[in-house]
């Protein structure tokens, strides 16, 4: 198969490569659509090492893709499906291997391309916004960074989830486009005291 490979710091070339096997509750990928990450670009420069277990010259965390193959005891998903996911890496190839349970099956709605976008900010959201604070109806959210990947996901799921988020950036020209995704109040901080007033200016005393 072919892939994006890193033979030396800085550089990135297409190559040949051996089409990974799945193994045990493993599935095959066809990568459709892979995304490119802050990490990928770190690993490029020679200042992120891949985890173990995963191709330490061949980038790419996001992917979404059709199910190819099935290693053994793998019977959650068909050859054919539509799946999309997070690897420690790899996933910037024609094909990847990863643990059935590690993937979702992509939504009617989004094509491969805007599926691959998805994974890393929504993940990362998600767990902070849900698994962690454990967000309700009817909250208000702070989001610094609202402008990043991880903003944007965030500020939608929040809206999903019936809360209602605000946000800060560094960027005034940025707060346009976010707002325009459904922030309800945002606004160009510098230093974290610059952040109470916007607060009680959004809210009044009810805090966040």
């Amino acid at each position: 198969m072919r892939a994006l490979r890193i033979s030396a710091p800085g550089t990135l070339a297409l190559g040949d490569v051996a089409r990974p096997l799945p193994r045990a509750r493993e599935i095959l990928v066809r990568v459709d659509a892979a995304a490119l990450n802050r990490a990928d670009l770190l690993q490029r420069a020679g200042r992120y090492p891949a985890p173990a277990g995963w191709p330490p010259d061949i980038p790419g965390l996001e992917f979404a893709g059709t199910v190819a193959d099935r290693g053994e005891g793998a019977t959650r998903w068909a050859v054919g499906d539509r799946v999309y996911g997070l690897v420690g890496g790899g996933a910037q190839a024609e094909y990847l291997t990863t643990h059935e349970l590690a993937v979702a099956r992509v939504p009617d709605g989004l094509n491969a391309i805007e599926a691959a976008a998805v994974p890393e900010a929504f993940v990362t959201a998600h767990d902070a916004l849900v698994a962690q604070a454990r967000l309700r109806e009817g909250e208000r959210v702070l989001i610094f960074a609202v402008a990043s990947g991880v903003g944007l996901a965030a500020v939608a799921l929040v809206r999903a989830l019936g809360g209602e988020a605000y946000g800060t950036t560094r960027t005034p020209h940025k707060l346009d486009r976010v707002l325009a995704a459904g922030l309800a109040g945002g606004a160009a901080v510098r230093e974290p005291d610059d952040v109470p007033p916007h607060v009680e200016r959004w809210v009044g005393g009810g805090g966040m």
